[in-house]
């Protein structure tokens, strides 16, 4: 099993989840790494990439894995090969698949165009309701962990995994109390275990 770290950049932000499976596919066929598929009649690369980031999100520290016995440098026959704005950063041989769905716990990220405001006292806030895209609603202050500003950006840290909370929408309900426009997110960091 190898284990990866990679980005999303220069336009493969906006390569949706299904897509970025199936370059991730052709880009190890391409470089000639063999990967092990699934059992069953409908056999499928067992190629593992951890939780989806929102469409137009960039991304510095996405995590997946492959069922493969590959000896050589994995992230240079990658990046060899890979489309661009998708660019391996490290990799590791592990002995079991490190689900990086469910180990993954929280992440970092930066947003420029949201206005200045007293990043302590949000936390002085008796909640924050937010409406999902599916229209249910929910206080999702314990999911905000952090929030800080610098210079020009808000830096925010964020749950992911079951109890969740899309950058995207957290940066719209920002600019809804403080005013503003996003005009970039970008993840720069992920938390848990099995990250490196």
């Amino acid at each position: 099993m190898i284990a990866f770290k990679y980005e999303k950049t220069d336009g493969a932000e906006y390569i949706s989840h299904l897509d970025l499976l199936r370059h991730v596919d052709r880009t190890l066929r391409r470089a000639g790494i063999k990967v092990a598929y699934s059992q069953g009649f409908h056999k499928h690369p067992r190629i593992f990439l951890g939780n989806p980031v929102p469409l137009g999100v960039r991304s510095l520290s996405e995590y997946g894995a492959i069922d493969a016995d590959f000896c050589g440098d994995f992230k240079e026959a990658f990046n060899a090969c890979s489309p661009r704005g998708i660019k391996c950063l490290a990799f590791k041989q592990t002995a079991e698949k490190p689900n990086f769905a469910e180990s993954i716990t929280a992440c970092r990220y930066e947003a420029e165009g949201i206005n200045a405001f007293d990043t302590a006292r949000f936390f002085e806030r008796d909640g924050l309701v937010i409406t999902d895209l599916r229209g249910r609603t929910a206080d999702v202050m314990p999911r905000v962990l952090a929030l800080e500003r610098r210079q020009d950006r808000l830096c925010f840290t964020l749950r992911c995994g079951e109890n969740n909370l899309r950058p995207d929408l957290f940066c719209s309900v920002i600019c809804g109390i403080y005013g503003g426009e996003v005009r970039d997110i970008v993840k720069t960091d992920s938390y848990g275990r099995n990250v490196f």
